[in-house]
């Protein structure tokens, strides 16, 4: 099976990661293959799925500054992006024992694989931040839902690294290499242009994965669901805020009408 690869973004950060949801939905009903979608975003931070924005956000800052706060529907840690940082996701179906383990022990290799054929030296620490000359220039979430490996993260190539310090807090209590919150652009180490960090990736995920890329656009149903959970969930501050959704059931209930 091909590789499918989207190039398919929006400049509003509430809908981008609405279509994170819809691609990995998408995916789980076979409406599409496995997909890589490469995309950036504008201004914003992306909160974890069980993380509680006061601890992860410096609010005053956020608000001073305009960034929207967007929580994802993966785990991990809250991330910061902006026009210089290229994300990426992939969407696959793969009958695995621990699908977490093999997300980030093996599929997560398409990134290292990216990044040290661009010449930087590039390996994991604290499972999931991929890190050069000790400092962390991506970082990934992975989550396994509606039977879909779902695995996205986020490349550091010319962020506004003081505007990151400035939004994001430092846990006080943590028990990982403190390398996670020492980061870098990867143009500190290494000439590279956003392009060529997207033509590394999908030569890197095409490799993992042993099959080659086909370059398509976004579904009509894919577009429609993002709208969708954009309009009663990625825009609405009790999901954001709290984690909350009004009317779940219905809103489930919509979905399946769509992908159906």
């Amino acid at each position: 099976m091909p590789l499918r690869v989207l190039f398919h973004e929006y400049w509003n950060p509430y809908l981008n990661i609405a279509f994170e949801e819809s691609l990995a939905r998408s995916r789980s009903v076979d409406l599409v293959g496995d997909t890589l979608r490469i995309w950036r975003n504008e201004n914003s931070l992306i909160l974890g799925r069980f993380r509680k924005v006061g601890e992860d956000v410096n609010l005053g800052n956020a608000s001073r500054f305009g960034f929207p706060i967007v929580r994802r529907f993966t785990g991990g840690g809250t991330v910061y992006h902006d026009s210089g940082c290229l994300n990426y996701s992939i969407a696959i179906k793969k009958n695995v024992k621990y699908p977490l383990d093999y997300m980030y022990r093996v599929l997560l290799k398409g990134t290292l694989l990216a990044l040290k054929k661009l010449g930087a030296r590039a390996y994991l620490k604290n499972t999931n931040d991929v890190v050069v000359n000790e400092r962390k220039v991506s970082g990934t979430a992975a989550a396994m839902r509606w039977g879909v490996l779902f695995l996205h993260g986020s490349i550091l190539i010319n962020s506004n690294l003081q505007m990151l310090y400035l939004l994001l807090r430092i846990p006080k209590v943590h028990n990982f290499d403190p390398v996670k919150y020492r980061v870098a652009n990867l143009s500190a180490f290494v000439e590279t242009s956003t392009e060529e960090v997207a033509d590394a990736l999908i030569w890197g995920y095409s490799r993992v994965l042993s099959t080659s890329p086909t370059f398509e656009e976004p579904l009509k149903e894919e577009l429609k669901l993002a709208n969708l959970l954009y309009k009663e969930k990625y825009s609405r501050e009790e999901w954001n805020f709290k984690g909350l959704v009004d009317n779940k059931g219905e809103l489930n209930k919509k979905v399946k009408d769509i992908l159906s």
